[in-house]
């Protein structure tokens, strides 16, 4: 609330200067000296409305997703092909490395072929040291395919599970998809019927019960008396007694006399709303006791813990995909092992049992070729590319110096969607909900998002707690990773309260008060009304408590202007 001594010092200045003045809006006017000053006022009908409080914070913006391209490699980089801020696509060349020393593995692999098959000519003389040699690699290899056989059917059997796992996973996440729709559809209507239907509650507390809706739903018509003449309907309800004397009945000894009964019905517009807002509340469903802000309290939390069961049913489901996914990759990478395996057994085994000295020299020619594959693919890695689309973020060697191997050389961000952090206070955090508006004023103009993320502890270098929100909507994609921008949510608000103007208000002491506009026949006066004052804005101010809607506020200051003064209505304003 604003400094309350500073409102009496900027009453009491204004009263000095319109007291020297005397003239426009504020001011007594006297017209001689046997008539009543008036002092003159604009005046506004108090009305009930929503006052939000919104506040300013500085978040940091960052993609959701991002890698960093580690070469597998070392050496001088010969040439770069990016710098940062271009955007790339995946399988683009980033950057390619002398390939000097591939060139010469390479040709190293190749030799050792020429060579394997020079050796050949001249193996004759060594058949049986080559089979003893072969039984050796036979061993190992074979060793080595047992061996990736035990992690390839380990492999398969956890692959089996998580695919056992995905499809109760992705029932879960459909049960929790839909039990939040069904709590949303809940709370959202339930929220419909208390905004229209609060007045109806309020004014009809017996319908504030489920036993007292229904009662007040079921129509009747009670016959307390009749009269002659009036006219019954077919199941009218007549309630009457019969007199126990001739003098009580006034038709004693013959007499003729008519008995009079008066025909009443019940409040049939009470009883229509209330079986209209009982079926309303038969279609949700939902029980009316639930039509408070208490009750709307705990919807609305039921809700969110159904939103928070849904998001981490989609994140249990996306994880097991990606794991079914790794693991199929690494049973495809064993099975190409355990295959190149077979291989170089079989290349052993026929090297054993070839009856002609060459035979072994031919599975060191397979070798060395599989080396000059080995020594080709090295060559591949020399030349860097980008594992995914999106921006550059950075560029971390240059052209024709050294880069070591393990080192990130680029990064690289998606930002289809971005992602802004920043910290507030705990009674802002415990006024923010999931999915709550947020407004970012960005380099590239006013963009929108969402609250994604609430923390739940304090931040220990802060003090303050996390909060993240989703940008889905990017303009050129052309944001800057880790840059500051300004940002604002709605911290505080009220809503159908009475709100007048802000400047209508003053303090007496602890004590705010307002001036209403008194009418009594032709003369008009001011009456102060002590109220109570809440959420403020630079405008408007709500009133929990002291003024109803349609009151007439005074809006303006003049030096007459006290309880009792009469006074001069010079505009009066709706809202």
């Amino acid at each position: 609330m604003k400094n309350k001594i500073c409102r009496i010092a900027a009453a009491a200045l204004t009263a000095v200067i319109a007291a020297a003045s005397f003239s426009g809006c504020g001011t007594t006017a006297k017209k001689n000296e046997n008539e009543v000053q008036l002092t003159r006022v604009e005046t506004q009908k108090a009305a009930r409305g929503g006052l939000e409080l919104t506040s300013t914070y500085v978040g940091t913006l960052s993609p959701y997703t991002a890698v960093n391209v580690v070469p597998l490699v070392s050496g001088t980089v010969k040439t770069v092909n990016v710098k940062v801020g271009d955007k790339v696509e995946a399988g683009d060349v980033l950057c390619v490395f002398d390939e000097e020393p591939a060139d010469l593995q390479l040709q190293s692999a190749l030799d050792a072929v020429e060579t394997a098959k020079a050796g050949k000519k001249a193996a004759k003389d060594q058949i049986h040291a080559a089979k003893k040699q072969a039984d050796v690699s036979i061993t190992s290899l074979e060793t080595q395919r047992s061996t990736l056989r035990t992690q390839r059917k380990n492999a398969q059997k956890q692959l089996d599970e998580l695919k056992g796992s995905l499809g109760k996973l992705q029932q879960a996440q459909e049960a929790a998809d839909k039990a939040y729709a069904a709590e949303k559809s809940v709370y959202d209507k339930t929220n419909d019927l208390f905004v229209r239907y609060q007045g109806f509650i309020a004014a009809n507390p017996d319908c504030a019960t489920t036993a007292g809706l229904v009662s007040a739903s079921i129509p009747g018509t009670v016959v307390t008396e009749v009269s002659g003449g009036d006219r019954l309907n077919g199941g009218d309800m007549m309630v009457f007694s019969v007199p126990n004397t001739e003098e009580e009945s006034g038709y004693a000894g013959g007499s003729t006399g008519t008995p009079e009964l008066k025909v009443s019905s019940v409040n049939t517009e009470k009883q229509k709303t209330a079986s209209a807002l009982l079926h309303a509340l038969g279609e949700v469903p939902i029980a009316v006791e639930y039509m408070s802000a208490s009750g709307l309290a705990l919807l609305r939390n039921r809700l969110e813990q159904a939103n928070a069961m849904s998001v981490n049913a989609k994140t249990a489901y996306t994880q097991t995909s990606t794991s079914i996914a790794t693991m199929k990759a690494n049973i495809e990478q064993l099975d190409a092992q355990i295959k190149a395996l077979n291989k170089n057994i079989d290349a052993a085994e026929d090297a054993k049992n070839a009856s002609a000295g060459t035979a072994v020299y031919d599975a060191q020619i397979k070798a060395a070729e599989t080396g000059v594959e080995s020594a080709r693919y090295q060559k591949e890695l020399y030349t860097v590319t980008a594992p995914i689309s999106g921006i550059i973020e950075s560029v971390n060697v240059t052209e024709n110096q050294m880069s070591a191997q393990g080192q990130p050389a680029f990064s690289i961000s998606d930002k289809e969607i971005m992602k802004v952090t920043f910290y507030v206070p705990e009674d802002v955090r415990d006024h923010l909900s999931i999915g709550d508006k947020v407004t970012l004023d960005s380099s590239k103009g006013q963009l929108e998002g969402s609250v994604s993320s609430i923390g739940t502890g304090v931040d220990q270098q802060k003090g303050l707690f996390k909060i993240e929100a989703d940008i889905l909507t990017i303009p050129d994609k052309s944001l800057l990773t880790n840059t500051s921008v300004n940002l604002s949510v709605v911290s505080d608000s009220v809503d159908n309260e009475i709100l007048i103007p802000f400047d209508a208000v003053y303090y007496d002491n602890d004590q705010a008060y307002v001036f209403l506009v008194q009418r009594s026949g032709d003369q008009i006066t001011a009456v102060r009304r002590n109220v109570v004052a809440g959420l403020y804005s630079e405008d408007m101010i709500a009133i929990p408590e002291g003024l109803s809607e349609g009151d007439e506020v005074i809006t303006t200051w003049g030096a007459g202007l006290k309880d009792g003064a009469v006074i001069e209505v010079m505009s009066v304003k709706s809202d």
